[in-house]
């Protein structure tokens, strides 16, 4: 059985509060950590381990037994200071993933240049989702596996529908596995094989390597 993943947020603003309520749905262990007691008590609502600490104080972090969780969500954004030295904190202590919120391009260069593995513009971000959605109208809800690859739910492209699974030859010509189909209106998930016929407003879940989705219009 696999070890339940140890995640810690930093920072229960509107990011790392979302952040949080999102993974309580899923079976990992997540502490939350700020300095106001109201949003403590807000995060105790949704998961059991919560702390009202300054996690500015390096010993705090050591209390916490910071270095046994696998990853760590800075949700400090507008405070400079509290977030860039927080991420030097967790990387000095050993913390192997780090997802810090930046504020801005200076702010995102520091965290680049401290090693953080993943940095979150939401504002800019934001604004990219719109624009590729507005480009790639299919695509409905997109989650990355890890840094190369990601599953996404797409609408049957306009292209693809009335063929045949094989006929489209999806893998070999695009490097993407379509794994999952959900009939309109139906709620019913069907194993796609290969003499399937492509329905309009089918939604497909496929899986594959970011770049080949985004080479593809499948990712946004």
């Amino acid at each position: 059985m696999s070890k339940k993943k140890q995640v810690i947020i930093i920072g229960l603003g509107i990011f790392g509060m979302s952040v949080l309520k999102e993974l309580s749905k899923y079976d990992c262990d997540v502490m939350a950590v700020d300095e106001r007691s109201t949003l403590v008590d807000e995060a105790a609502q949704y998961i059991q381990y919560v702390a009202k600490v300054n996690a500015m104080d390096k010993d705090n972090l050591i209390q916490l037994d910071i270095k046994n969780y696998d990853v760590a969500v800075v949700g400090i954004g507008n405070d400079f200071e509290a977030s860039t030295m927080i991420t030097l904190l967790l990387k000095e202590l050993g913390v192997p993933y780090i997802i810090a919120k930046s504020r801005d391009a200076t702010h995102t260069k520091f965290l680049k240049m401290l090693g953080v593995n993943r940095i979150i513009e939401p504002e800019k971000d934001m604004g990219i989702k719109i624009a590729k959605s507005i480009v790639f109208p299919n695509v409905i809800q997109s989650m990355d596996l890890d840094d190369e690859h990601s599953v996404v739910d797409v609408l049957a492209p306009h292209n693809w529908i009335g063929k045949k699974i094989v006929d489209l030859n999806i893998r070999a010509k695009y490097n993407i596995n379509l794994i999952c189909i959900e009939k309109e209106n139906q709620n019913i998930k069907v194993l796609p094989t290969a003499d399937y016929v492509i329905q309009e407003n089918d939604k497909l879940t496929l899986i594959a390597p970011n770049e080949d989705l985004k080479n593809n219009g499948f990712l946004v």
